[in-house]
């Protein structure tokens, strides 16, 4: 029986998201401006008018954008400016609709945390620490949801069924996606603190780290998931 499809290792997905950025930097340099231009669009109206701030979820296209170059290339396709241009039109209602799905959940979680922990009682208690480990569950399956929302190899597949195969990744693989997100939140506050490399680099380098690593691990996950379910 050949093998089936083999998930990568993060230090091997690392490895070959600087490789990817270094040899397309001068399509995910621009891609990373035009996010961070947004993102720096959104901010200056919330100090403006606070309520401006939900603007946010709109930075989600430009991002299922970055993600589409990083899907192309992890299936051993070329990618171009125009395929993030592309994903962005392409991919942008449905990415828009999971980053404001994603941010009402964070918002509920994040109220949860906070009331429960400032009660004083151990019911309490045992709400905020529900809902820090829910907020731990869905930062990684907002690592996992982009490359599958954007995979070339699912192009036909409904939204539907990309927020299954995040979900399948997230529950077949939770260590290792867990190592994954906490390897990219990490490199998004360095990014952050380093205000030139979250224009020009963080979120490309850490949407390709995700992408290299998510999809061999779908693809593993789900060639099992069919063959049990062929027996």
């Amino acid at each position: 029986m050949a093998p089936g499809p083999r998930a990568v290792s993060i230090g091997a997905a690392a490895r070959q998201a600087a490789v990817d950025f270094y040899f397309n930097s001068l399509r995910f340099v621009p891609a990373n401006v035009a996010w961070a231009l947004g993102l720096l669009v959104v901010l200056f109206a919330a100090v403006q008018w606070a309520p401006a701030i939900v603007l946010v979820v709109l930075l989600a296209a430009p991002l299922a954008g970055i993600h589409r170059m990083a899907a192309l290339l992890a299936r051993g396709e070329a990618a171009s400016i125009g395929d993030f241009v592309d994903g962005a039109r392409r991919f942008g209602l449905p990415a828009i609709g999971v980053a404001a799905a994603i941010a009402v959940v964070a918002l509920v979680l994040v109220t949860n945390l906070v009331t429960g922990f400032a009660s004083g009682d151990p019911l309490g208690w045992f709400l905020g620490a529900t809902a820090l480990w829910g907020l731990v569950a869905l930062a990684m399956f907002n690592v996992a949801i982009w490359p599958a929302l954007v995979d070339p190899n699912h192009d036909e597949a409904p939204l539907r069924r990309r927020v299954q195969l995040a979900g399948l990744v997230l529950i077949g693989r939770p260590g290792r996606l867990f190592l994954v997100t906490a390897s990219i939140v990490a490199i998004l506050v360095a990014s952050t603190v380093l205000l030139g490399a979250i224009v020009l680099v963080g979120i490309s380098y850490s949407s390709i780290l995700a992408t290299r690593w998510v999809l061999p691990a779908l693809d593993e996950l789900e060639a099992r998931f069919e063959a049990a379910r062929a027996r």
